[in-house]
């Protein structure tokens, strides 16, 4: 595993894309592959006099969601953030991410109170002004949120030594051995459910779930990934399910041993 020397420092926020130095994605550009747009109810004001009335309607606020990782356990764990709609995606996120968790059950290696740092996006990768000392896994979590990013292929600090470009693949120590990205905690469903994410797993195989709230099994599925036994792959599986209210997505690997789970990943979520 390459451990990246950053000479890093702070800076103030700011954000660009493709041959932009200005925005993390141009309108032309798809915002990211779980991006969505909802709007808040519109407020209205209406005033009146004797001789005229007069109505005022606000426009109703956008927002689009995006995927920021914390840890769990230690390894990299994605969430969903809804932020104001802005093309300027990467800073967004990254504003996101440096605010810190919210869910008891999640950590960030990226000390409290540190300011989100300046990023701009050409070429295909993210260059980033890190804050001091920032740590292996704290650098991974900026890796992963900013690559979630079809327009970011890879990140690179402002000072890193040679302007070496990393990618997940220099974080595999941090990468659970199954990485869900889709469906995140908390997320609304509907059955056939669609799960993807990457694995590193014995043979490349492991075993998805859907359970109830009293954790009773629902649908258990094996799933193959595209590589595994030391190589992450990827993988796409569909899972159907008759459940209603909150549910949980488990994925594990069975001990090859005794059947036992292993690396075991819980998601809870809502279906309707």
């Amino acid at each position: 595993m390459r451990r990246i020397p950053l000479i890093l420092g702070l800076a103030f926020l700011g954000a660009g894309c493709g041959h932009s130095s200005r925005d993390a994605v141009t309108t032309a550009q798809p915002v990211s592959t779980i991006a969505t747009t909802t709007a808040a109810a519109p407020s209205t004001t209406t005033t009146s006099s004797t001789t005229a009335a007069s109505t005022t309607q606000t426009q109703p606020a956008q927002t689009i969601t995006l995927r920021v990782y914390f840890l769990r356990d230690g390894k990299v764990a994605p969430v969903a953030r809804a932020v104001p709609a802005t093309q300027a995606v990467a800073t967004a996120a990254l504003h996101a991410l440096f605010a810190g968790p919210t869910e008891s059950v999640l950590t960030s290696a990226i000390p409290p109170g540190t300011a989100a740092p300046a990023v701009t996006v050409d070429g295909g990768v993210a260059t980033v002004d890190f804050p001091t000392g920032l740590s292996h896994a704290a650098v991974a979590q900026v890796v992963y949120t900013l690559t979630q990013f079809p327009t970011v292929r890879a990140v690179r600090g402002t000072r890193s030594l040679e302007g070496e470009k990393l990618t997940r693949a220099d974080f595999e120590d941090v990468t659970p051995a199954i990485l869900v990205e889709s469906p995140l905690p908390g997320e609304r469903v509907t059955t056939p459910l669609r799960v993807r994410g990457t694995a590193n797993t014995f043979e490349a195989t492991f075993t998805l779930e859907i359970r109830n709230s009293s954790n009773r099994t629902l649908t258990r599925q094996t799933v193959t990934a595209t590589s595994g036994s030391g190589t992450r792959g990827t993988f796409a599986e569909t899972i159907s399910f008759t459940a209603t209210g909150p549910i949980w997505l488990v994925a594990y690997e069975p001990s090859a041993e005794n059947g036992r789970p292993l690396h075991t990943v819980r998601i809870p979520l809502v279906t309707g």
